[in-house]
């Protein structure tokens, strides 16, 4: 389990990860429980099931790398290894927003950034093809559970070889966080969310993308509670 502390204005807001179910925190004014593996009724929480694919890391890599699609997936990563695209563990937050900033934008998404409780939660890897940065993807973990949080690429607006390239070294990545965390004993690798049967082309693409993995997918829980009226006006009127 995971505590990130989280400061907005004069309000203080806890985020837990990996929790099996939420309990009573004190001393904030908003609590959210992300990624809770058990459905319960509590009156004082909110609760929000969303589905998720998991790669059981307790099998061996051998059978992990057979359930990918073979199309899709291995061969991908395996012209990415051809194509000299090399993946590396990397501090260098500063650059990995950049490169999110950027893919964000395009996408018309607001901008993320890693807070340094999540940086000090997670791992960043690169992806490197010719000497240049071409993609990065930001990890959250614990004992147990490895997940993807936020990934960007450089492939907009630029050739079609090249694009293909960036998608096999994104795939590659995710490959070798796999292992990662399986080398770390953890159980569970996370893709951080799946769209089932969405309208949103952009979003069935995404999910198609995590599915050719092969991992199962499993419902997760996310559970908030305000401790604060104002701070829980404040919000709701910011969404709107």
């Amino acid at each position: 389990m995971i505590e990130i502390n989280i400061k907005r204005w004069f309000f203080n807001r806890k985020e837990i990860w990996f929790s099996d179910i939420p309990f009573e925190v004190s001393g904030v004014d908003q609590v959210i429980f992300y990624d809770c593996k058990k459905a319960i009724k509590d009156d004082g929480f909110s609760i929000h099931e969303s589905k998720t694919l998991i790669i059981d890391l307790t099998q061996n890599l051998e059978d992990i790398w057979g359930n990918m699609s073979k199309s899709s997936c291995r061969y991908m990563i395996n012209r990415a290894e051809k194509e000299y695209v090399k993946i590396k563990i990397s501090n260098d937050f500063n650059q990995f927003q950049k490169i999110n900033d950027r893919f964000r934008k395009y996408k018309g998404l607001s901008s993320v950034v890693v807070t340094e409780d999540y940086k000090k939660n997670g791992i960043l890897f690169f992806a490197e093809y010719r000497g240049e940065i071409i993609g990065g993807q930001f990890y959250l973990f614990d004992q147990e559970n490895f997940r993807w949080l936020l990934g960007a690429s450089e492939r907009f607006n630029i050739d079609k070889n090249r694009s293909i390239i960036i998608g096999c070294a994104n795939r590659l990545m995710i490959w070798e966080a796999i292992k990662y965390a399986k080398s770390r004993g953890l159980k569970e690798f996370d893709f951080g969310g799946y769209c089932e049967n969405g309208e949103d082309e952009e979003k069935n693409n995404i999910s198609n993308f995590k599915k050719s993995f092969g991992g199962k997918m499993i419902s997760h829980f996310t559970y908030a509670k305000y401790y604060s009226k104002l701070y829980k006006i404040i919000s709701l009127l910011r969404k709107i």
